[in-house]
């Protein structure tokens, strides 16, 4: 921990009651997106969905260091059939993709 980087009580802290609550109630409406942005890492962040609460907990848990920048989106609000950036099928070993299927 940087003393430069001003750590504080006060900050935006993902397991207050009021984050958690929120992640939740999103979750329950739908998936949610989350950049997991690794503090001091020299990575990049990490980009997950989860579509059940004690699925992101757990990753909490498991991955989440001190610092650790968490951005969260739901899912339906970004991913929309109005703006795919591409919209591609896998070819079989001939090459060909089916025009129609049930997907």
């Amino acid at each position: 921990m940087a003393a430069r980087d001003d750590w504080s009580e006060a900050g935006n802290n993902i397991l207050a009651p009021e984050f958690l609550a929120k992640v939740r109630d999103i979750l329950e409406r739908e998936p949610i997106i989350l950049e997991h942005r690794l503090y001091a890492g020299s990575s990049a962040p990490l980009m997950l969905i989860f579509d059940e609460y004690e699925e992101f907990v757990r990753h909490l848990e498991s991955s989440a260091r001190p610092g650790d920048h968490l951005l969260i989106w739901g899912y339906s609000g970004l991913c929309r059939d109005d703006n795919i950036a591409v919209d591609a099928k896998y070819p079989d070993a001939a090459g060909r993709t089916p025009r129609g299927g049930s997907y």
